[in-house]
């Protein structure tokens, strides 16, 4: 490997799939919701454990039926909450009424209800007629979602948790919204899942998304992510593979491939993949930064240096390209920019083992601020004290001010981790045996 310090793998460095929009940002709800002011006009309003034993008690004999959640927009600005839950509740019980259904309110003051021999369609309906008659009386707007029984495996039990699951879903399109459930929602729960460290949750979510539609790029795409961060790495290269195939202008699988190959160290499909995506969008961080590091290890660090400069313009506040950067300009005898790209690094992490290493070895190349290259390799060897690499260049100090004693230990310590220090060790005791 031709780059002057190991670059960490890190699952960040995938391109997880992501929906054209964001969903609005979560809002405190207002403080002046009173359970009691809506039990004035509801006397035995169902709560949501309450309401979800009795939705199933309810629904035990359907063959089929449908949930409808629906959230009252902007909730945390109005400034009359009761009363526009309570326009709410009157909207939904009347249409509950008329078809024999169940409604309650959940958490977060969203509103459910349940329909018996419903389906899809009916449920839009019916979600229509709640909105329509609720901004008819208040001027303001509802968002839904909408789930159904039956659905792939799902029992009962988890169709009030679809509802919600399309409600996140609509919010990505904004207020006003109703979505039914489908493999968007599950991909975007899959998503929620995966930031928060639950992989195998997400990748439930993301194999229920595909029975429900398995031509889903995105879904595919997500699916090869948590392999790939799983390190089953093949069976990430056949999710990314399928994902092409069903869409061949998509970067995200495409990149995402050359990642992997890039982990398998067979750098030339890495690079054939790179090259693909970046004929789609040369402009994203992720590619440029591995595309130069593909080059780097391939032994071209005049065609890294090109992709890895592009990766700071793109994301200044990337410690590791600075890193890889100035890693390129060393091996290119840029040793002036090489410490600029080095002290950008530290400015971002100034406990970066490799780079405080980098920097401190340059400026003992170069003669200048000696106390300061011999405390930044201290440093890197303690943040890292089995990088045999590390070690070497602190010994290489020490050996230059003739602390042989010092030198000769670490020289051993980075043979015994695996590097080949074998020729310094042998110079270091013939000085010490000369001044005995």
């Amino acid at each position: 490997m031709t780059n002057l310090t190991e670059e960490k793998d890190l699952p960040s460095q995938f391109l997880l799939a992501k929906s054209e929009s964001e969903p609005a940002p979560e809002t405190a709800l207002p403080a002046d919701i009173s359970l009691a002011a809506l039990q004035s006009e509801f006397s035995e309003i169902l709560q949501e454990a309450d309401f979800f034993e009795k939705s199933m008690a309810h629904m035990a004999e359907a063959n089929r039926f449908g949930a409808l959640l629906l959230q009252i927009d902007d909730m945390a600005d109005r400034l009359n909450p009761n009363e526009l839950l309570i326009a709410l509740m009157r909207q939904t019980d009347h249409v509950s009424r008329e078809s024999g259904g169940l409604w309650g309110l959940m958490d977060n003051f969203q509103v459910g209800i349940v329909l018996p021999e419903t389906d899809e369609a009916a449920c839009k309906k019916a979600a229509e007629r709640i909105k329509t008659a609720f901004a008819r009386q208040t001027g303001k707007t509802l968002t839904a979602g909408i789930a159904v029984y039956p659905t792939i495996s799902y029992d009962k039990s988890r169709i009030l948790e679809n509802a919600k699951k399309a409600v996140v879903h609509a919010e990505f399109f904004g207020p006003d919204s109703c979505v039914p459930f489908d493999a968007v929602s599950l991909n975007i729960s899959g998503d929620q899942y995966y930031q928060k460290g639950d992989i195998a949750g997400a990748m439930q979510e993301y194999n229920l998304a595909l029975l429900l539609d398995h031509g889903d790029v995105n879904v595919h795409n997500s699916l090869g992510v948590c392999y790939g961060v799983k390190g089953e790495l093949d069976e990430a290269l056949s999710a990314f593979k399928t994902a092409m195939r069903l869409d061949p202008k998509e970067i995200m699988p495409i990149y995402n491939a050359g990642y992997v190959y890039l982990l398998k160290k067979e750098y030339a499909p890495a690079l054939e993949h790179f090259q693909k995506a970046e004929k789609i969008d040369p402009e994203v961080f992720e590619l440029a930064f591995q595309t130069g590091r593909a080059y780097l290890n391939t032994d071209a660090p005049q065609t890294a240096v090109k992709y890895l400069e592009t990766a700071t313009r793109l994301n200044p506040k990337a410690c590791s390209a600075f890193r890889l950067l100035g890693d390129c300009y060393h091996l290119l005898d840029r040793l002036s920019d090489a410490v600029n790209a080095y002290k950008s690094a530290l400015k971002l992490n100034s406990e970066d083992a490799c780079t405080l290493s980098a920097l401190g070895f340059i400026y003992e190349i170069q003669g200048q601020n000696a106390d300061i290259a011999l405390m930044f390799c201290r440093r890197s060897s303690q943040l890292e004290p089995d990088n045999g690499l590390f070690r070497h260049r602190l010994a290489r100090i020490y050996y230059n001010r003739r602390q042989l004693d010092e030198a000769l230990e670490e020289f051993q310590k980075a043979q015994d981790l695996g590097y080949d220090s074998a020729y310094y060790i042998e110079q270091t005791m013939k000085h010490l045996r000369a001044a005995q």
